[in-house]
């Protein structure tokens, strides 16, 4: 390599180490005219990934303890601890459970309290069951015009059999047909259909 060559590397590398130098330079002052941000920023991502795994942990504990107290009450549903602990972990589940205890032990006076749930799907659930255990087709044909029923085809089903199980044959028709052929409660609306109330009578004696 020439002198000259040497000389123009040395410049070059030179410009180089001066373009670093001056790149540092310039992270210092923004380093230290925003100093105060920039650890404040570091110290928000710091305690939110801390806080983050905190509430991690201890949704998964709430979420243990619900588990454990619901266990417990499927072997003693009259356990006050467990409905506590689980009304304080999670409050939706233990709203659920109530509502599968009531309807197992026909229990209209919870029920009643269910439907007055804030829980739209809790709420939903009781008042269909409610309406069934007190075998009124009025209370539910009111459930099932109600707008997002989640239980209409089964309404309509019951209303059906309380038409016909009252004599109103046409009526019952008329109900059963406004069930989905896609609904998995059709095969039933058929046969109760074409046979009546007595087969429908005689096929659940059999079960």
């Amino acid at each position: 390599m020439s002198i000259k060559e040497q000389v123009e590397f040395a410049k070059e590398e030179l410009t180089q180490d001066e373009k670093v130098l001056a790149g540092l330079i310039k992270i210092e002052r923004f380093y230290k005219r925003n100093k105060m941000a920039i650890i404040a920023v570091a110290a928000a991502i710091v305690v939110g990934g801390i806080g983050y795994g905190v509430m991690n942990y201890l949704q998964e504990q709430r979420l243990t303890r619900a588990n454990e107290a619901l266990l417990a009450l499927w072997q003693n549903p009259s356990d006050k601890s467990a409905w506590q602990t689980l009304e304080k972990n999670n409050p939706s589940l233990a709203a659920l459970a109530k509502l599968q205890f009531a309807t197992k032990n026909g229990d209209i006076e919870s029920l009643e309290d269910l439907a007055k749930s804030k829980d739209e799907i809790v709420s939903d659930l009781a008042t269909y069951h409610l309406a069934v255990f007190k075998e009124s087709a009025d209370k539910i044909k009111n459930y099932r015009i109600k707008k997002g029923a989640l239980l209409k085809d089964f309404a309509l089903l019951d209303e059906a059999y309380l038409l016909m199980k009252a004599g109103k044959i046409a009526e019952g028709k008329e109900r059963l047909s406004l069930i989905s052929e896609n609904s998995p409660l059709e095969p039933v609306a058929k046969m109760l259909d074409h046979y009546g109330v007595t087969a429908l009578n005689t096929k659940k004696k059999i079960k």
